[in-house]
């Protein structure tokens, strides 16, 4: 055989496997067994961060499952951000941000309306779909949206308006939109009243209604994939037995016996949950998976990469003596895994 024709056979060959390897890597990168990621890596999972610049610890030391951007003064900024985490990171993450409209994380470059300027439900699907393209655009892929709460005292146009029928209506419209670009969405904020007061400044006590949570459970019905928890104290309809809802078993059993989906906490420096842990803050990770959430939001401006690390640490020592049980971490990951479109063995 001469060289020129072994020449044009191993290029062939080359050819034609290439799409075979790659095809086999991807499969290999959609599986995850759980029981070889470190206890580290596993409570990485847990926690929704947002970085400070570009700094690899959050995802070589903290292995953090998600990331949440806003504020940032161009595109290319975003764009560039989010494929420095993505691109490092050994496990796909969660990449957020609050698209409601009322807060426009993105106001230096595109304009947006609120959801108090939404009249119909085709309105919200457009909306949504809007949302989700400059999101899939720049590299997000979840958005801590739809609020469905009603009961709107502090920040207008943050919640629809209109008859029950009709709010139902744009809520499912939106979520439509987000899906329509493949933008994971999230209902806000369980099981209601984190608009009646400021929860950021204060602690406070709110009545929850039967119609309130029939918001949730028509968001659940349409197919919502997280929903984030408020930290108003809550009685009525639903009772928190006078915790913050995000650290009450009674609110979160409630809502997992109806919701399969990733439940996560709102950012958990407001004020109204750390001033139950004024004096030992570290100590409410343990308290937010005891109570059954499964990802901890901590993305405020005293969510510093060291106070992360003690926070991180603190839930890693109830893990190890026992007081958090290493198969209450597997079922949260597993779930976060799975939504991520990962195959879980263990």
């Amino acid at each position: 055989m001469n060289k020129k024709l072994l020449y044009i056979i191993l290029s062939l060959a080359i050819i034609l496997l290439i799409p075979f390897v790659f095809s086999s890597e991807e499969n290999m990168q959609k599986t995850i067994n759980i029981s070889e990621l470190s206890l580290d890596e596993k409570i990485g999972q847990l926690m929704f961060v947002k970085p400070s610049g570009k700094n690899i610890n959050y995802l070589k030391e903290l292995h953090v499952g998600g990331i949440f951007l806003n504020n940032l003064n161009s595109k290319e900024n975003y764009i560039d951000s989010i494929y420095f985490y993505q691109n490092n990171s050994k496990i796909k993450l969660f990449v957020a941000t609050d698209m409601e409209g009322y807060w426009n994380p993105f106001n230096n470059f595109y304009n947006s309306s609120s959801f108090g300027d939404i009249n119909s439900r085709e309105e919200s699907y457009n909306l949504g779909k809007e949302h989700g393209k400059i999101l899939n655009e720049l590299g997000f892929n979840l958005d801590f949206s739809p609020i469905v709460e009603t009961k709107n005292n502090v920040w207008p146009y943050r919640t629809f308006t209109g008859t029950p029928e009709e709010i139902k209506g744009k809520i499912s419209g939106y979520i439509e939109g987000l899906h329509s670009e493949n933008i994971l969405t999230t209902a806000k904020h369980y099981p209601g009243g984190s608009l009646i007061k400021n929860p950021h400044l204060i602690k406070y006590k709110a009545n929850i209604s039967l119609e309130e949570l029939s918001y949730f459970d028509f968001a659940i019905s349409q197919g919502i994939d997280f929903i984030m928890v408020g930290h108003p104290i809550v009685y009525g309809a639903i009772d928190s037995e006078g915790k913050q809802s995000s650290i009450s078993p009674e609110v979160i059993g409630e809502l997992k016996n109806k919701f399969n989906g990733v439940i996560i906490t709102d950012a958990v420096t407001m004020m109204g949950l750390r001033i139950s842990y004024l004096f030992n803050f570290k100590k409410v990770y343990p308290d937010l998976i005891l109570a059954g959430n499964d990802i901890i939001l901590d993305t405020h401006k005293n969510s510093k990469y060291n106070s992360l690390v003690k926070r991180r640490n603190e839930l890693k020592k109830a893990v190890l003596k026992g007081r958090v049980s290493q198969d209450r971490i597997d079922k949260s990951v597993e779930k976060i895994l799975k939504i991520k479109g990962y195959q879980v063995v263990y």
